[in-house]
């Protein structure tokens, strides 16, 4: 966060890329849950609920293999909402 006098300047975002608005929402709710009043309003594409856990495997293998044993569970869980 950027501070100028007594207000908020700018945010800076260490991980910003240009992607699908999906991919946003699957970090937002991996371990949160956004209001629906949030969701709606990016007016996501029809099935986006059925893709979050697509979304959610990659960060929750890079969790697994930095922090160990304790995101398995997720893991799995992901992998068995994605079909595998």
């Amino acid at each position: 966060m950027l501070v100028a006098g007594n207000r908020v300047a700018a945010l800076i975002d260490p991980a910003c890329y240009r992607g699908d608005r999906e991919v946003d929402v699957a970090m937002l709710s991996l371990f949160d849950r956004p209001p629906r009043s949030f969701l709606d309003l990016l007016a996501l594409d029809i099935g986006w609920q059925h893709r979050q856990p697509v979304y959610h495997l990659w960060p929750l293998l890079v969790h697994l293999r930095l922090f160990g044993d304790s995101y398995a569970d997720s893991v799995d869980a992901a992998l068995g909402a994605c079909g595998c």
